[in-house]
């Protein structure tokens, strides 16, 4: 188990152009983060945010690595869990503004190893409407050399008993059963591993050049270690070992906190695809009976939400008098994430932190400061 001594204190990169844009809100900021290292929730925390698309201002505390006595930078790179899905869903919307797949098609067309199946869409598979049991994933196999095919993954989710847990169409639950199977559509469709498809789609054309579908095997400059805290605050022990590629689009991208903010920036600028196909990706989920589909479940306990739809790969809380926003969040062993984007406020915020998820991660806390700027 390592021990404590992380560094309370925030270092920060702040670009002249938007800190003056930026009301002191930093302090809640700072204190926020602050409250969650003091109550060991993890050892390090990277903060990036952006208000009308300047360049984003990069806070970072504490720890990246404890055995090396590390220190976060601005560049420090992490797992981002299911933010992940958010990529995979671009990825697929690309394919559809080039008339290479229908949204509403079923997932057979593309990979008929789902041919036995009562019938789903690929629209179905992102906003989690679906079916797919989040039971029915792919075992790990921990002697892998080298990372499986998304197809390979959904033809092991396919030999499971228990496929699904509703009709399709019929209710909604998140599983990321749903998204191997969407990785496995990208990589039929566009017949390259995940990690170049996702490439050659959408990361190269935006230039995010920390973005990528990670591998245990891979040397990366700046990569962050994971942890999960321990006995007492202050604790740490290294997180479990995860055969990251086996989450595949559901949650096995790495990305450094800038790098998605600027993701959210050119996601809705229109940059990656004409504005269209973004506000298919914001449309919210609906059951073939036509109601909404609903998301509360994702987080029933917290109201500043409100009442949460989910569109294609994004959580949408209820607009108010901020206007709409679009989030999510991503766990995986060791590492937590969170990124939203306030719309018509063009403010967009993104947490990284390299501990287990948590009630002392700073996430709603950030969320909170950010708000109460917003409403200065």
């Amino acid at each position: 188990m390592l021990g404590g001594g992380v560094a309370l204190t925030a270092a920060a990169t702040v670009p002249a152009t938007a800190a003056a844009d930026l009301p002191p809100f930093h302090t809640a900021v700072d204190a926020a983060v602050g409250a969650a290292l003091t109550a060991g929730a993890c050892p390090g925390v990277c903060v990036a945010i952006s208000r009308d698309g300047a360049p984003p201002m990069v806070k970072v505390y504490g720890r990246a690595n404890l055995e090396l006595n590390a220190v976060m930078t601005p560049g420090s790179v992490f797992r981002i869990g299911s933010l992940t899905k958010q990529f995979a869903a671009a990825c697929v919307v690309k394919l559809a503004s080039e008339d290479r797949v229908g949204l509403d098609e079923p997932v057979s067309a593309y990979l008929p190893i789902f041919a036995a199946a009562p019938r789903f869409t690929l629209r179905e598979l992102m906003n989690h409407t679906a079916g797919l049991s989040d039971d029915a994933q792919p075992v790990c196999a921990a002697d892998d050399a080298e990372p499986r095919s998304q197809i390979a993954l959904a033809e092991n989710i396919v030999r499971q008993t228990r496929l699904f847990d509703f009709d399709p169409g019929s209710a909604w639950l998140y599983s990321n059963a749903n998204y191997i199977a969407l990785g496995a559509v990208i990589e039929q469709v566009v017949g390259a591993p995940l990690a170049q498809a996702m490439r050659t789609l959408v990361l190269d054309s935006v230039s995010l050049t920390s973005a990528a579908v990670d591998a245990d095997r891979d040397v990366v400059p700046g990569r962050v270690n994971g942890y999960t805290p321990g006995d007492t605050a202050g604790a740490f022990t290294n997180a479990a070992h995860i055969e990251i590629f086996d989450t595949g689009a559901a949650g096995a991208m790495r990305a450094t906190a800038p790098d998605l903010v600027r993701w959210h920036e050119a996601l809705l600028s229109g940059r990656i695809f004409d504005r269209r196909w973004v506000e298919e990706m914001l449309k919210p989920g609906r059951l073939r009976d036509g109601r909404l589909s609903g998301a509360n479940r994702f987080s029933p306990a917290d109201a500043s939400y409100g009442d949460v739809q989910y569109g294609l790969g994004l959580l949408l809380p209820t607009a108010n008098a901020r206007g709409r926003s679009i989030l999510h969040y991503g766990y995986v062993n060791g590492f937590s994430a969170f990124l939203e984007t306030w719309i018509d406020r063009k403010v967009t915020v993104a947490v990284l932190c390299n501990g287990d998820v948590g009630p002392a991660l700073p996430f709603r806390a950030v969320r909170a400061a950010v708000n109460a700027s917003l409403d200065g």
